[in-house]
């Protein structure tokens, strides 16, 4: 039986935070069309277990300046370096940086600027100095005046207003091949060298129980990783391509006493996966408890790990040649490979680990696939999908505010109808249903309408009935998508819009909070 499904598009990186343009995009999808598909069955019907205790997580939302939350206290860790001739900015060339990152040399005329992420709000007057490490010269734009340089230093002042539509910007003028410029590190006067998070972003997060890092650790981008090139604590971006640093992702979990949830790299080989999973197991705080899963959305045919599974799939001669049914065996079988190695990275603590299934809420065949394939379930703890509330907006404007509103009960319940489903498909193989991510998915371009609808104190009341719901129901994991994000026209994810928003401001992001108080 094919079942709508509801897909979300992610932003690039870009600068939008300084005013350049980015090319962003929102995109809902259906199940595509003749896709049927044969299912095994999967054994007698098992007895639902009661709803347990729930536990509420946050999805971070990616590093990059413009999604207007300051992670780091160093300003320049969320950011990466552009290149200039007078005439715009462009992507740095990678073989002008060195393994960190850092810029090896400039060419004749070139130079190259590096955003400063805004602190959060409200944005008064700051002092900032950046000390840094061989021999060049660093000046500053946007908002970003000199105050002072000396030798390796330079000091400015910050002076954002709004809410962060200015930009700020540190500029490499000069550089010495035999001894180049690195090592920068911007932040407040005041605070110590040796803080890595931001304070303000370690209280937002306090009493998240776990940690999804999807989009630190950009796997939708599906890029083919090698564990000798990774991103290290030390690089100098920690927003690149290779995504963020485990170490720095475990860090942050023992930090907040909180669960990490890893995504595995799809085109990951094996010593990447064993080395990731080690590391995690010697770093992370024994009292903690990691999940795991391959990839993003692999059901997801938006994604490009999707269709490799997809193409590989029907290569291998799976699911006899139907497209869907040979994706998801391809994803079941990689999935269980990567599984037994986290599994015997952890043998001398297997309950602190959850290994995880993902799967497809308004399209349950597709975990009897997963789950009735071979062994999966003997490598799996739970099956996850992401029960969104979701609403069809098109050709809808902000006078429809009210019809939106008026619609959601009725969505809300097809939501979890459809969780309901799958939780009795994890039940029947004996495992737990939980929720990768959550939360509203109301995607239009119409940003008028957006605002209006994120912005409405109903917002929160909407909030508050779908935890009820899942609490009543379900009573397991349920990490929400995602933490701080601006409204924009690939979706309006954040529970608030930028770090620092008054609380009365936050519909979605109060009623969690009064959710998680209630729940103490």
């Amino acid at each position: 039986m094919k079942e709508r499904g509801v897909k979300k598009q992610f932003p690039p990186a870009s600068i939008a935070a300084i005013g350049m343009a980015a090319a962003l995009a929102g995109l809902l999808a259906f199940a595509p069309p003749g896709r049927e598909v044969s299912l095994r069955y999967a054994g007698p019907t098992a007895r639902l277990p009661q709803p347990g205790e729930t536990i509420v997580g946050i999805n971070l939302f990616g590093l990059a300046p413009f999604n207007r939350q300051q992670v780091f206290s160093n300003l320049v860790t969320q950011s990466e370096w552009f290149s200039s001739k007078g005439q715009g900015w462009t992507a740095m060339p990678a073989s002008q940086l060195d393994r960190l990152g850092w810029v090896r040399y400039l060419e004749p005329g070139q130079t190259a600027p590096r955003p400063l992420i805004l602190p959060p709000a409200p944005f008064k007057p700051i002092v900032v100095r950046c000390d840094f490490q061989g021999s060049g010269e660093l000046t500053a734009g946007g908002v970003a005046h000199v105050r002072d340089s000396g030798e390796q230093s330079l000091t400015l002042d910050l002076v954002p207003a709004g809410t962060g539509g200015e930009g700020a910007w540190i500029e490499l003028v000069r550089t010495d091949p035999a001894d180049p410029v690195r090592a920068i590190d911007c932040r407040e006067a005041d605070r110590p060298t040796s803080e890595r998070f931001h304070p303000e972003f370690l209280s937002f997060l306090e009493g998240f129980r776990v940690i999804r890092f999807l989009d630190w650790q950009r796997i939708n981008d599906n890029a083919a990783v090698r564990w000798s090139t990774r991103t290290l604590p030390e690089s100098g971006s920690q927003a690149g391509p290779a995504g963020a640093s485990i170490e720095d992702m475990v860090d942050l979990a023992n930090a907040l006493d909180a669960d990490p949830w890893f995504q595995i790299p799809y085109r990951a080989d094996d010593t990447y996966i064993r080395k990731f999973a080690h590391l995690v197991h010697e770093r992370i705080d024994p009292a903690r408890t990691v999940y795991v899963e391959l990839g993003n959305e692999v059901w997801n045919d938006m994604f490009a790990a999707a269709q490799q599974a997809e193409r590989e799939g029907l290569s291998l001669g799976l699911g006899d040649g139907d497209p869907t049914r040979a994706q998801m065996i391809r994803y079941a079988d990689k999935h269980a490979h990567a599984m037994r190695i986290w599994t015997e990275a952890f043998a001398d603590r297997p309950q602190r680990l959850v290994r995880v299934a993902a799967s497809q809420n308004a399209w349950p065949d597709l975990a009897e696939i997963v789950l009735g394939h071979e062994d999966t379930a003997a490598w799996t703890d739970a099956l996850a999908t992401a029960p969104y509330l979701w609403l069809d907006l098109n050709g809808y404007e902000v006078r429809d505010v009210d019809r939106v509103f008026a619609a959601m009960p009725g969505a809300l319940d097809e939501t979890f109808a459809f969780a309901a489903r799958n939780r009795a498909i994890a039940a029947r193989y004996g495992k737990r249903y939980i929720a990768y991510e959550g939360g509203q998915h109301l995607v239009t371009p119409d940003l008028a309408l957006a605002r209006a609808l994120q912005r409405d104190p109903r917002m929160e009341e909407v909030y508050a009935r779908y935890l009820g719901r899942w609490e009543d129901q379900v009573g397991d994991t349920l990490t929400l998508y995602a933490s701080t994000a601006p409204i924009a026209d690939y979706g309006s994810w954040g529970l608030r819009e930028y770090a620092g928003q008054p609380e009365n401001e936050t519909p979605k992001l109060r009623a969690v909070t009064r959710f998680r108080k209630a729940a103490r």
